[in-house]
């Protein structure tokens, strides 16, 4: 069964405690049934969050956060981790990643830096609704293809690709944070 929000709030705090106090605690910890979340999880500028499901409350994984930490609060959701990798050459330096369904996690010096996301993480709405909405912009003359940003293009923002230029194209990539992007 998937981790819960629940234990994972109970794993989160423990590594807060020493390597001592934790082993301990671990070892008197009985396992809790809970329920599952749903397969949702909300793209932010500086990094993910799970919204609240049931009992749970939100579960925010900021960029920053340890990669044990980060991939344990998102198991949740995102299922099982379909593969890992490593890019020693991207333009910020190297980069590990997680890849799950529809969603990449990235890693500098075993810490969560960014994100890229595809379906079913995308909004649904058109390239004509998305730059109708205040703080979405199109990037001029990107040589990544129909690039938009969502925020300030100077400091915390979201950016993305439409699969066209017509009103009616959709989102097909988003990503935040460090990404391995060649320009």
């Amino acid at each position: 069964m998937r981790a819960s929000a629940a234990v994972l709030a109970l794993t989160l705090g423990l590594a807060a405690c020493s390597q001592a106090e934790e082993s301990e605690q671990a070892q008197q910890q009985e396992p809790v049934e809970v329920e599952k979340l749903q397969h949702v999880v909300d793209l932010q500028a500086a990094g993910l969050a799970v919204p609240p499901q049931g009992s749970a409350g939100q579960l925010d994984v900021p960029f920053g956060s340890r990669k044990e930490a980060a991939e344990a609060t998102l198991s949740s959701v995102l299922g099982e981790k379909l593969a890992s990798a490593t890019n020693a050459e991207c333009p910020a330096g190297p980069v590990a990643s997680s890849s799950y369904e529809g969603l990449t996690l990235n890693y500098q010096d075993d810490a969560f830096v960014g994100w890229m996301a595809e379906a079913p993480y995308l909004p649904s709405e058109t390239r004509a609704q998305l730059l109708a909405s205040e703080g979405v912009t199109l990037v001029e003359g990107s040589s990544l293809g129909e690039e938009f940003v969502i925020g300030n293009p100077d400091g915390l923002s979201i950016s993305g690709l439409f699969d066209g230029s017509g009103d009616d194209a959709r989102v097909v990539r988003m990503w935040a944070g460090v990404n391995c992007i060649f320009r």
